[in-house]
């Protein structure tokens, strides 16, 4: 199989992916990329996976043709729609080892009991913590909103980490014909936070954050001039602004957790509670290690996790 480095790789769960291939197709026609649709096998090792296998792929295989069906129906003369059994591996690890180079990688949300969810974990949140390709989460059942000029909505926490996710919010924008708005929240951590921040406060805070924001924003202003922005600080828990703000967006862009802190999934509690509740499609942009130190760091921590990934 020829690969080529700018497609869009639709991630197909074992209930399909319809949310997800159609925002692949929309995605794909707006940016004339080609789809490329992967169901990762996952088997127990051992006897089980000995009985199980043949009946296993020939249910893969129906699957897979199924959601190949759908998008080349979705995708007409406009998109080359190619597919891709991988019958090795944990689905997690086999799909964010999958994409490199300048692919684009979509999964699909499903709207799990909590219960479940405690002992599957979030496949969003372990690819996205893994990947080292831009990862886009839509939820289940989302179709394209067509009721209000269309809005990308980056959230930043920390300035001086957001160039490089404040850029790809940008360039959807742009290539949506969308506006973008750079949320940025604050809530003191103390129990009093309503008792303790008065209006100025929220005020002073506010003019700060806006302050520090601008020279990020500046380039990007001059380099994207056809792009409407504005820069929303709100006094609200992070998470629950963040949420909030999907509500009313199209696209919600988040920046996985900084590769310096604990590891982990390298995904943050706003990016983790994005990727399972938000109302929007959910990008979530890669972090590049700079120094050689970090790239070995990187791979250390890849290393550790995929000898806990059944735990995920």
């Amino acid at each position: 199989m020829t690969t080529l480095n700018n497609q869009i790789i639709v991630g197909i769960g074992e209930g399909g992916a319809p949310s997800a291939v159609r925002f692949a197709i929309d995605e794909a026609r707006r940016t004339g990329r080609p789809v490329h649709l992967v169901h990762v096998l996952q088997l127990p090792a051992g006897e089980a996976y000995a009985l199980m296998y043949d009946g296993a792929v020939d249910s893969a295989k129906s699957l897979l043709a199924a959601a190949v069906l759908e998008a080349e129906e979705l995708a007409g003369d406009d998109v080359v729609v190619t597919s891709e059994l991988m019958d090795r591996g944990w689905a997690v690890e086999g799909l964010a080892g999958r994409a490199t180079e300048n692919q684009l990688l979509v999964l699909e949300h499903r709207a799990l009991g909590r219960l479940k969810r405690v002992f599957t974990g979030s496949f969003a949140q372990g690819v996205a913590g893994r990947a080292t390709v831009p990862v886009i989460s839509v939820p289940e059942g989302w179709t394209p909103r067509t009721d209000r000029p269309p809005v990308v909505t980056a959230a930043v926490q920390d300035p001086t980490e957001a160039p490089a996710l404040l850029r790809a919010a940008f360039q959807e924008a742009r290539d949506r014909n969308a506006s973008v708005v750079v949320l940025h929240a604050w809530w003191l951590a103390s129990g009093f936070d309503e008792t303790v921040v008065d209006r100025v406060m929220r005020e002073e805070w506010a003019a700060r954050s806006v302050a520090e924001l601008e020279p990020v924003l500046a380039p990007l202003r001059s380099a994207f001039p056809g792009v409407e922005v504005t820069v929303e600080v709100r006094h609200a828990p992070p998470v629950a602004a963040v949420l909030d703000a999907a509500e009313a967006s199209d696209l919600l862009v988040l920046g996985r957790r900084h590769h310096l802190l604990p590891l982990g999934t390298h995904l943050g509690p706003v990016a983790r509670a994005a990727l399972g509740h938000a109302a929007s499609p959910v990008l979530v942009t890669p972090e590049v290690p700079h120094t050689a130190k970090e790239v070995a760091r990187e791979r250390r921590a890849g290393d550790l996790i995929d000898d806990l990934a059944p735990l995920y």
